[in-house]
Formats: structure tokens, C-alpha cells, sequence
């Protein structure tokens, strides 16, 4: 049993970003979830993903519940056409004054499964910006213990997704429009329009106790048609899967581990990254390059794809470092800046001690003082979101008051959330 520790909305393995690489990968047979709140702002970031878990022959099997107005009918709408006709979904309800309220999410083979237990529900904030916390949990089928705690589980999962009169009912359309008539499953246009807007405190008057902070937003869903799902989510969280034989002797993956402690990094950019060097004539123009200091890469390496991603240069043959290793290169990696995708090298400079971001693109989107914001993508179409926060913007301030890291002899500052 490996325990993995999940944490958002700065933390690098957000429970949509888990749920969707978890329902991407083949290694799984059957997905099973309880969750107590289910709407459409969730469901649009998992609805592709779990239809194609299912069209490519895994098993399906969730409950929801319905107290208090959490639950949708936009969002039971999506899960019912997303586990079709092979799959099941309940609705699980006990009229006392109990709240049905678990956050359990379990993928399984014969001889492995992940389980996702924590605070987050099938909402957008649930899934990507709220403050949530949970745990993942891998389990090795093989060992006894793991067994016994995955009956555990499954037996808790068993009764909240087992038919049973006024308590647990298999959902089809013909419920759902009855559930909806008689007000357990509200529309989200109406829940809008109602208080759930509600501010508190004193906002309204400039004094509030409390402040504004940016997260990191949710992923953004592919236009319908685009030919984009979830189920092409990349596999940012978990790493390549180790391969052992089972008791039939089959080969079988296991999952990796979560390697990136964190999405988002920033740095506060100096005249090596955005100056051009000496402009009088007859002199050569600085090259195009952003340059991060290897405590920052060192930090969090798996953030950058160090060292597995880079190659080493043949030619190179200037100074190594401790490791070794000479002039190093990922090449192909796909950053969208502001919108526009554009394609660099990342590269590891083993003679000036650096990593740097070769893109005029990004150099020529800032100033000196302004801060760089990489974020790790959950999107398929590329590999970092990236911004250049100008100063004097009050988001500006907000992330430098995070940039607490100092680099030896420079004056940049850095951070990771």
C-alpha cells in the first residue's frame, strides 16, 4: 500500500487531474464511485473520458446523492449518458435528517487499484479549485492486507450502490424527470438565480475581512466536434507503470507514483530574460532565452521533466557537470502563451550552471519585474500555460508577495504553488 497525500487548487495532482489520467489509462477494468454532490460544472470536465472507459469494455458503477440541493439534474443528466446502457448509476437518499456525503473514487484490475478518498465532489471546485484534500492509494492485490482494505471499501461502496426500497434507487431517464418534478434534483439556471451567489461579510463596502487570492483555473473544455476528450488527458501525475506478473502470469501494470510536488511556478523576470543585450551597431542580438536558475528546477524537477524528457546533445562538448552530463535538451515542448501555442526547447545549459526557455515569444511578452507563470497543463494540445503578469496589476502583486525564494546573486525571487 502506497498512501499519496492530493492538495489543491495549488497542489500538483488536483483530483480532476487524477480522475481523468486514471480513467485514460488501459491498465484499469472498473471504475466505481459515491459522491455526494454531482453537477454540470464537474461532469463537462469527465463526461468523454468516462464514456470512453466504458465504450473500451470497463465496468461502471456510481452513486450519487441528493441532499440539500447539491446535486443537479444537469449533472445526473451527463453521468447517465456518459455509464450508458452497460453502466449503472443510483441515487442513494435517506429522508431522515441524514446527508448522504462521500467523496470515494476506485479504479481496479484482478491484481492493483487506485483509490481516491478526500473532500472533493463531482463539481468544477471539487474537482479543480476549491480547497479540498484527500488521499490516493495504491493497492497491490497480491498482498493480503491490501485485499482486506480494498473489501473494506467495497463493501462500503456494495451498500450505497445496491437497489433497496426508499434508500438507493438505479437512476434511468424516467426517474430523473420525476426526481426533478418533485424538486430533489433542481435545475442549475434556477439554483443560480438563488442565494448561492451570496457574498457575505462586508465586500460590498470595500471593507471586508477578507481578500480575493488567484488559484489556478480549471481546464478548458474542448469546443463539441473538436475531436479533443479527456480520455486523451496527458499523464502529468502518475508515472510510467512498472510491469509484474500476476498469479496467471500475465503481465501487468501497476501504477506509477506521483512524481511533480506542484502546477504552478513562478518567477519575477530580470534583463537576462527580456533585454536583447547590446543594440549599437555591428553587435549580435541576446538570443530569445528565459532563464531559470537550477535551484528553482532542482526544487521540483519532475515539474520540468528532469532529467527523463531531455536528451543529451552529441555534439556538446564543453564543461559536465557532477552528473556528468553535458549540454541537455527537450526539445517539441508545447507552451500556450496567452492563447497562442507556440513550440521550444527547454534546455540545460551543464557550462553557465542554467536551464533556460528558448522563445522570443515569451522573452517579448515581458519586462523587467514582471512575472513569469508557468503551469503545469492538463489540456492535451500542450505541455505549460504560460503568462507574463505585468506590474503594477493587483494580480501582479498578489503572486510577487509569494515570490519569497531568493537566487544567489540575482535579484530574482521565485515560488511554487
Amino acid at each position: 500500500m502506497a498512501l499519496r497525500f492530493t492538495l489543491q487548487p495549488f497542489g500538483a495532482a488536483r483530483l480532476g487531474d487524477v480522475l481523468l489520467q486514471s480513467l485514460a489509462e488501459p491498465i484499469w477494468s472498473e471504475f466505481r464511485a459515491s459522491i455526494a454532490f454531482v453537477k454540470r460544472s464537474g461532469t463537462k470536465h469527465v463526461i468523454n473520458s468516462l464514456r470512453a472507459f466504458g465504450l473500451r469494455g470497463g465496468t461502471i458503477r456510481m452513486s450519487a446523492g441528493i441532499d440539500a440541493g447539491g446535486t443537479s439534474r444537469e449533472g445526473l443528466e451527463d453521468l447517465l449518458s456518459a455509464v450508458g446502457a452497460t453502466g449503472q448509476l443510483y441515487v442513494f437518499k435517506n429522508a431522515n435528517s441524514s446527508t448522504f456525503h462521500p467523496k470515494v473514487y476506485l479504479f481496479r484490475n484482478q491484481v492493483a487499484a487506485r483509490l481516491l478518498i478526500g473532500s472533493g465532489n463531482l463539481t468544477e471546485g471539487g474537482l479543480y479549485t476549491n480547497y479540498e484534500a484527500g488521499v490516493a492509494i495504491e493497492l497491490d492485490l497480491r498482498l493480503a492486507e491490501d485485499t482486506a482494505f480494498l473489501r473494506e471499501v467495497e463493501t462500503a461502496l456494495d451498500a450505497w450502490s445496491t437497489p433497496t426500497a426508499g434508500n438507493c434507487v438505479l437512476l434511468d431517464s424516467v426517474l430523473l424527470s420525476r426526481l426533478a418534478s418533485e424538486g430533489w434534483v433542481p435545475d442549475e439556471a434556477y439554483t443560480r438565480g438563488g442565494n448561492q451567489n451570496f457574498a457575505g461579510g462586508s465586500a460590498s463596502t470595500g471593507n471586508s475581512l477578507f481578500t480575493a487570492f488567484p488559484v489556478p483555473q480549471a481546464p478548458v473544455i474542448a469546443p463539441s466536434g473538436s475531436g479533443v476528450t479527456g480520455a486523451q488527458n496527458r499523464t502529468g501525475f502518475f508515472g510510467p507503470a512498472p510491469v509484474f506478473s500476476n498469479p496467471a502470469g500475465n503481465p501487468t501494470p501497476l501504477p506509477g507514483a506521483v512524481t511533480a510536488q506542484h502546477r504552478v511556478f513562478l518567477m519575477t523576470l530580470q534583463n537576462t530574460d527580456v533585454g536583447v543585450g547590446q543594440t549599437s551597431p555591428n553587435t549580435q542580438r541576446r538570443s530569445a532565452e528565459v532563464f531559470v536558475p537550477l535551484i528553482c528546477r532542482d526544487y521540483d524537477p519532475a515539474f520540468w521533466g528532469w532529467p527523463n524528457l531531455f536528451v543529451a546533445d552529441p555534439g556538446y562538448m564543453g564543461a559536465r557537470d557532477s552528473d556528468g552530463r553535458g549540454k541537455m535538451d527537450r526539445t517539441g515542448v508545447r507552451l500556450n502563451i496567452n492563447g497562442n501555442i507556440v513550440t521550444v526547447t527547454i534546455w540545460y545549459n551543464s557550462g553557465k550552471r542554467d536551464m533556460r526557455i528558448r522563445s522570443e515569444d515569451l522573452r517579448s511578452a515581458g519586462l523587467v519585474g514582471d512575472i513569469l507563470y508557468v503551469e503545469a497543463s492538463s489540456d492535451p494540445s500542450y505541455d505549460y500555460y504560460v503568462n507574463v503578469i505585468p506590474q503594477g496589476t493587483s494580480q501582479h502583486g498578489t503572486y510577487l508577495a509569494l515570490c519569497v525564494n531568493t537566487v544567489r546573486s540575482s535579484l530574482k525571487r521565485w515560488a511554487y504553488l
